[in-house]
């Protein structure tokens, strides 16, 4: 709608004549020759708007000039150019305006605006195809925040409900007052001001996250790394080379070696360094649950299935997909649940339980257990065709006693650790309590000498760990007793003398952990670093009984 003359409000020069005195608001006006002295206002306009980017970084360091907002106007009507001209001026924005809408979408491009008022009709290119270019052509994604108020006198609904979902902010229906249009600018103003706060804390935040993502990475990395190895053992050494062959295959893997020794450890670097390092890793202990809750764990289950089921939840099995699946302490699997998981891995697929519909699963195992595989076999305690299906790569872990020669090294290594953690000043070792860490068999292996290493930093006076800051059992061990052992070695072959060595020295550590916790089995299992069904399993094995354990001298 055109603006009568008499709805501009007169405003005054110095020399005293009014403003609009000296415009012809009526007379002829083409997008190549637009009215004279509109023309020059905007030429002087763009020009300064344009020019005064290059120095605002100064001027704002300097707070000599504070940037003005700059409305962009873009209509062919110039009455209504010279109506926003007088209201939005005398609010202290910068005004800039146009007939054309070629010449819109130039000084948009240019960020020659802040806000943009676009006239719904025009004669050139109306507002819906420039709002529609502006918000689908990639040549005008730099500038896509800049806020659009649309301007009608017509009432199109299907094309404002189209503007309204490619993101316009908001339009006027002319007519429109001068105090009308100030406020939905300033309104649009708080609320753009507000959106850029949040756009900018979330990117702030999503910074931190990107930081703390990049940093944990990266400490998955130095964690499970093949290249940083901690020891100059022989034996690991060419363990890690196998390990970074078998990571780049998809083939299942069994690890075995004694408790602590760093099994999982060694399986989550597998998965680390292997295709599926993008999907899950997920571990599953199987004496950590009974047969029955296990396998609803495992598999899981329909709504209904069984007492209790008040809701489907899926299974471990079906969460590994696309990753790592791995079966700690394989061998503790009763048999019913070993012939179930046997078939998923031949099959790939499995059903919930109570479902009929079958799950396809795509997951790589890998399996542990501190047992001799072939022992656990001979016994029935593992299923004969599922061991050749989960041992197609075996990988053994030596004891720590097998490689003393790494105690060094792993010894300082947790110290320089802990003490990090612990914002402590650097620590080292005396050559006595050294002396000690050597001569200790280490029945829990690194994991025990990482516990005792976090206890002496915990408990340490000064920054040299002396015999004084060891436990009492790793200080109090006597010179190793030899001839028992190589007694033995005569008679037996290295594999059962290595088996009897540690059979003894299980046994011994068990003991000492249930005299000194007097029995609890749930501390001496979390000294230990097992599960309590663990140390069940051992003082059946070993025939070992609270009463004997503690009455023991």
């Amino acid at each position: 709608m055109t603006h009568l003359i008499e709805d501009f409000p007169q405003s005054q020069h110095p020399t005293g004549e009014s403003s609009l005195s000296e415009i012809d608001l009526y007379g002829p006006a083409t997008e190549s020759q637009p009215n004279g002295r509109l023309a020059k206002l905007n030429e002087k306009n763009v020009a300064a708007s344009l020019a005064g980017e290059a120095s605002a970084a100064d001027a704002a360091s300097t707070g000599a000039v504070r940037h003005k907002r700059r409305v962009l106007l873009i209509d062919d009507d110039l009455n209504m150019h010279e109506f926003c001209r007088h209201y939005l001026e005398k609010a202290g924005y910068e005004f800039l305006a146009t007939p054309s809408g070629v010449q819109g979408l130039e000084l948009i491009q240019q960020g020659a605006a802040d806000l943009v008022l676009l006239d719904f009709m025009m004669p050139d290119k109306d507002g819906y195809a420039i709002f529609k270019e502006l918000a689908t052509n990639d040549e005008y994604r730099h500038v896509r925040h800049v806020p659009v108020v649309m301007l009608t006198a017509y009432a199109d609904q299907r094309r404002k409900h189209d503007l309204i979902a490619m993101g316009l902010k908001m339009y006027l229906v002319k007519p429109f007052g001068g105090q009308e249009l100030i406020k939905v600018i300033e309104n649009i103003h708080v609320t753009s001001e507000a959106e850029e706060r949040r756009l900018e804390q979330e990117r702030h935040r999503l910074h931190e996250a990107n930081e703390e993502n990049l940093l944990l990475r990266s400490l998955l990395r130095d964690t499970y790394t093949f290249d940083n190895i901690v020891g100059t053992n022989r034996q690991m050494k060419e363990i890690f080379e196998k390990v970074i062959k078998v990571a780049r295959t998809d083939a299942n893997i069994m690890i075995y070696g004694e408790s602590g020794t760093g099994k999982e450890l060694i399986a989550r670097s597998i998965h680390a360094h292997s295709q599926r390092a993008k999907g899950p890793f997920v571990p599953v202990d199987c004496v950590a649950l009974p047969g029955s809750l296990l396998e609803s764990e495992l598999f899981g289950y329909e709504k209904g299935a069984f007492t209790g089921a008040v809701s489907a939840k899926r299974g471990l099995l079906e969460l590994a997909n696309d990753g790592t699946f791995f079966l700690d302490e394989i061998c503790e699997l009763n048999l019913d649940l070993q012939a179930k998981l046997l078939r998923v891995l031949q099959e790939r697929q499995f059903r919930h339980l109570g479902g009929k519909d079958l799950i396809n699963v795509n997951i790589r195992v890998i399996s542990a257990t501190n047992r001799e595989p072939l022992e656990a076999v001979k016994e029935k305690q593992l299923r004969h065709d599922l061991y050749y299906r989960l041992n197609v790569i075996p990988i053994q872990l030596p004891p720590l006693r097998e490689r003393r020669d790494d105690i060094p090294l792993l010894a300082q290594h947790f110290l320089n650790k802990f003490c990090r953690e612990n914002e402590r000043p650097a620590m080292r070792f005396s050559d006595e309590a050294m002396k000690r860490l050597l001569r200790y068999p280490w029945p829990g292996n690194v994991r025990e000498l990482q516990n005792v290493v976090e206890r002496m930093v915990s408990l340490a006076n000064g920054s040299l760990i002396g015999v004084e800051d060891l436990p009492d059992h790793v200080r109090n061990e006597q010179e190793p007793v030899a001839s028992d052992v190589f007694s033995l070695s005569t008679d037996l072959t290295l594999r059962e003398a290595r088996q009897r060595w540690m059979e003894m020295f299980e046994k011994k550590y068990l003991i000492e952990l249930l005299n000194r916790y007097n029995g609890n089995i749930s501390r001496v299992a979390r000294k230990a670093g097992v599960h309590r069904m663990t140390i069940y399993r051992m003082l059946k094995q070993y025939q070992i009984t609270l009463r004997t354990a503690i009455d023991k001298p």
